[in-house]
C-alpha cells in the first residue's frame, strides 16, 4: 500500500535525523510534542547540526540553497529579526535558526510536530518562529523590492531583447527565428490548494465545486533566465484565467512592450482576440478562421510546442523547490498573502544567486554558450 501523507513527513524526519546525527535511543515522549523537554535541546538539535555543518549537498536537500546564499539572505535577515520577546527574554532559537526553520518548512511537507523534533523545540515554539522568520523574510524583500537578487519586475526594452536572444539561440533554422522572434516570457497559471475558509461568503469565492475543493488561482511570468518577471496571485480559485491576467494583458498592449515582443503560453491560457499578437501560443481544435490543417499553421505550431515546456519548467520548479505548495495553504487572506510573497522573492533569489533552474539552463546556457564560441572564434 502507498504510504500516507503523515507516513512520508516521519520517514523523511527519520532519514533528516539519521543523516544528521546518530539518533539516540532514548524514547520520545507525547510530552515532547507539546513542551520544552524535546528530543534534543537547541543548542544540539539535528538543525543545529545542519546549519554548522555548512555542508553544499545538505543545504541543497533541506533549505533550498547553498551555503553561500544562505549566508547571504542571513545578512539580510538578521538586521530585522527581533532579537528578545516583548518580555526582554530570549528567544528560544536565534535568527539563524528561525531562517533556517522558515526555508525547511517551505521547502519541505512536514508536519509542525516533525520540525519541532529536528529543532529541538516544542509545536507552540515552531509555529511562532515560523510565523515571526515569515514577516521578518517579507520585511526584508519590502524594504529593498528593486535590489536585483530577489527583485520582480518587468524587463526593460534592452532586457527583453536580450531574453528574446536567448529564446533565438535554441534555434538555427530561419523560419523558426522568425516565429520566436520578439518572445521574451514564458506565461501560465498555477492553482493551488486552501484550507476551506469559515465565511461562508468567501467560501464560495474559492471552491471549484467540480474538483470539490478550495482553490486559489496565479498568473506567473517567467523570462528565459528562469526568474519571474510578473506575477498576481492569491486570487479566488472561481475567477477566469483571463480576468486574472487582465493588468499582464494590458503590460503587453502598453508601451512596456513594444513590437515585436511577446510571450509564449500554453494553448490552455485564455487569450483574447485583441491580444492574440502578444501571446502566442497555439490554436484550439474549434478555434475560428484557423485552418489547423495549413501545412504553414502547423509548422508555426510545431515551433510553438517545441518552447511550451519551459512554461511548465518554471511551475514545476516552484513546486519543487517549495514543497509546502503542494499542501493546502492558510485560510487566512493575509498569512497566504505573506508566504506566497516570500515564496516569488525566494525563488528569483535562489536562480540569481545558486543558479538552478531548467529554464535557465536550456536556455540562458545556450546563449552563453554561443557567446563563448563566438569570442573563441574572433
Amino acid at each position: 500500500m502507498p504510504a500516507t501523507k503523515k507516513q512520508k513527513s516521519n520517514i523523511i524526519a527519520t532519514a533528516s535525523l539519521s543523516a544528521l546525527e546518530t539518533v539516540s535511543a532514548r524514547r520520545i515522549t507525547e510530552e515532547a510534542y507539546t513542551s520544552s523537554e524535546s528530543v534534543y535541546t537547541p543548542s544540539n538539535s539535528a538543525a543545529t547540526r545542519l546549519i554548522s555543518g555548512r555542508n553544499n549537498k545538505a543545504y541543497l536537500c533541506h533549505l533550498g540553497l547553498r551555503v553561500q546564499a544562505f549566508e547571504i539572505l542571513y545578512k539580510e535577515f538578521v538586521l530585522h529579526y527581533p532579537q528578545k520577546c516583548q518580555t526582554e527574554c530570549p528567544r528560544i532559537l536565534d535568527a539563524k535558526m528561525v531562517l533556517a526553520l522558515v526555508l525547511i518548512w517551505l521547502h519541505s511537507e512536514m508536519e509542525q510536530e516533525v520540525l519541532g523534533l529536528i529543532f529541538g523545540a516544542p509545536a507552540a515554539v515552531i509555529n511562532r518562529s515560523k510565523d515571526l522568520g515569515i514577516q521578518t523574510l517579507l520585511t526584508v524583500f519590502q524594504s529593498k523590492p528593486n535590489d536585483p537578487r530577489w527583485e520582480i519586475a518587468w524587463p526593460s526594452s534592452n532586457k527583453k531583447a536580450e531574453f528574446n536572444e536567448m529564446v533565438l539561440s535554441k534555434t538555427a533554422i530561419d523560419f523558426e527565428r522568425g516565429v520566436l522572434a520578439g518572445v521574451f516570457g514564458f506565461v501560465d497559471s498555477l492553482s493551488l490548494k486552501i484550507e476551506h475558509p469559515v465565511d461562508p461568503l468567501e467560501h464560495n469565492a474559492y471552491y471549484i465545486k467540480c474538483k470539490r475543493d478550495c482553490f486559489t488561482s496565479q498568473i506567473i511570468a517567467f523570462t528565459p533566465d528562469g526568474c519571474i518577471c510578473y506575477v498576481r496571485f492569491n486570487c479566488p480559485g472561481t475567477w477566469d484565467d483571463s480576468e486574472i491576467a487582465e493588468p499582464l494583458y494590458e503590460n503587453l498592449l502598453s508601451s512596456k512592450c513594444h513590437e515585436p515582443f511577446k510571450v509564449i503560453s500554453d494553448s490552455s491560457f485564455p487569450c483574447k482576440r485583441k491580444f492574440a499578437s502578444k501571446v502566442l501560443s497555439t490554436s484550439k481544435r474549434n478555434a475560428v478562421g484557423v485552418n489547423l490543417q495549413d501545412r504553414e499553421t502547423k509548422r508555426k505550431h510545431a515551433v510553438i510546442k517545441k518552447n511550451i515546456p519551459a512554461v511548465r519548467w518554471g511551475m514545476k520548479s516552484l513546486q519543487k523547490w517549495f514543497g509546502r505548495l503542494n499542501l493546502k495553504l492558510s485560510a487566512n487572506k493575509q498569512e497566504r498573502h505573506d508566504s506566497l510573497s516570500v515564496v516569488w522573492r525566494l525563488h528569483n533569489f535562489r536562480i540569481r544567486v545558486d543558479g538552478n533552474n531548467q529554464i535557465r539552463t536550456a536556455y540562458h546556457g545556450a546563449w552563453n554558450y554561443g557567446e563563448n564560441a563566438l569570442e573563441t572564434s574572433e
